[in-house]
């Protein structure tokens, strides 16, 4: 009698999910766009920094800075409004994402979504000196929105005279957005072509890619779970772990497009162990002209499938930094762009405490062309084991002077 009893129990419960399960599912095809409520700027930021990366006078100028933000659990991006004072010549400018930093607040989790996204930025000029304003987005959580985070973000901002520097910037206000779902079938590494036909730029005009952010997030699936009085759920966000996540922004050079329509490729990985669908957003903007000039670099994405029994484990989690110069730079100015990443776990995928990479303290020294910056990165759990491994592309964007007097070195 026991037996029996257990037996429908059984049945019964195995009925409840099968039909929970015979559900139809939504369409998987409908992109769910990022949170686009109105930011609230009442959140403090803390830990903010600019500083001036390189100058020449009346005609360029770059800036540095890095910000962050912590947002309490629930659905939504973290968001910031930074505002950079420029010199009073400039009349054009923008900004580069040069790194990003998460962490969640209370230990480690599963993953549903990682952002870093600059959403808007703006020149704005008249009424005083010159600002560049810009937002920024970032985002870390799993499948309940139930834990609060930290994001900071690290930026290089440019701002020049029109008449010393032939180049305009293209999409900036909103940057130039493409985005997809990658499902099972496509494989681990994504490809984004994306076209841009709109603009000023000349057909014989050089142009260069700025990236601008990316968004990353599992797509909805069906779940079962011990729970009442539905077990399964179609189209449940859905969260996992993961062992890797990588970006790589291809262009070739800055050489002129006859066609006058630029083209440019973007690469990602989001995946745990296994292959899973989910969205790809990505962002860039576009500076073009005569005096701009490219030395591309571009990272070649290889995904890691975990499952390895031979592997590092230091257990320190830490920061890890490395000082790169490269020498010799044929440009009258030259900005580093953060264009290529991939941070994966040695051994298996892993639950995430903190996950980040970042440039910073740029450093360019006209007397020998000569650029230096830093590059930081982390990935680990609460324990930081296992070890991470990181990789990292920089292309070079190169503006040249249209004329004028040799530029006069400060020998302070």
């Amino acid at each position: 009698m026991i037996r029996s009893l257990s037996r429908f129990i059984y049945l019964s419960f195995l009925l409840v999910i099968l039909s929970s399960c015979v559900t139809k599912p939504e369409d998987r095809d409908s992109f769910v766009p990022p949170d686009e409520s109105p930011p609230d700027l009442s959140i403090p930021f803390y830990n903010a920094t600019q500083e001036l990366a390189f100058e020449d006078e009346d005609r360029f100028v770059m800036v540095e800075g890095s910000e962050c933000v912590q947002r309490d659990h629930g659905p939504g991006s973290a968001t910031m409004l930074i505002f950079i004072e420029m010199p009073d010549y400039v009349d054009r400018g923008t900004v580069v994402l040069n790194g990003w930093d998460l962490r969640y607040l209370n230990g480690d989790h599963e993953i549903r979504q990682i952002r870093a996204d600059i959403t808007h930025s703006k020149l704005v000029t008249g009424g005083g000196s010159p600002n560049l304003v810009f937002e920024v987005q970032g985002e870390i959580s799993d499948q309940n929105w139930d834990d609060d985070y930290e994001f900071c973000v690290y930026y290089t901002a440019i701002g020049y005279n029109s008449t010393a520097i032939d180049a305009v910037i293209e999409g900036d206000y909103s940057g130039i957005t493409a985005w997809a779902l990658q499902r099972e079938a496509e494989g681990p590494v994504s490809t984004l072509e994306t076209i841009w036909t709109d603009g000023s730029l000349k057909s014989g005009d050089s142009a260069a890619v700025i990236p601008r952010g990316f968004n990353f997030q599992y797509d909805n699936e069906a779940e079962c779970e011990w729970r009442l009085p539905f077990p399964c759920k179609w189209e449940d966000p859905a969260d996992h772990h993961l062992i890797q996540v990588a970006y790589s922004l291809f262009q070739t050079g800055a050489s002129p497009n006859p066609d006058g329509n630029l083209h440019w490729v973007t690469q990602t990985i989001f995946k745990d162990n296994s292959i899973r669908a989910h969205w790809i957003e990505i962002r860039a903007s576009l500076i073009g002209g005569t005096s701009v000039e490219l030395r591309a670099d571009f990272l070649p994405l290889n995904p890691r499938s975990g499952g390895i029994d031979i592997c590092r484990s230091t257990g320190d989690g830490k920061v890890r930094t490395e000082t790169v110069r490269v020498d010799d730079l044929p440009f009258d100015y030259a900005v580093p762009m953060l264009t290529g990443w991939d941070l994966n776990y040695e051994c298996d995928d892993q639950h995430v405490e903190r996950v980040g990479i970042w440039i910073h303290d740029i450093h360019f020294d006209p007397a020998t062309n000569g650029l230096e910056y830093q590059v930081s990165s982390i990935l680990r759990d609460d324990n930081g084991n296992p070890d991470f491994n990181a990789d990292h592309r920089i292309t070079i964007l190169g503006l040249n002077r249209v004329s004028g007097p040799p530029l006069e070195l400060n020998p302070d």
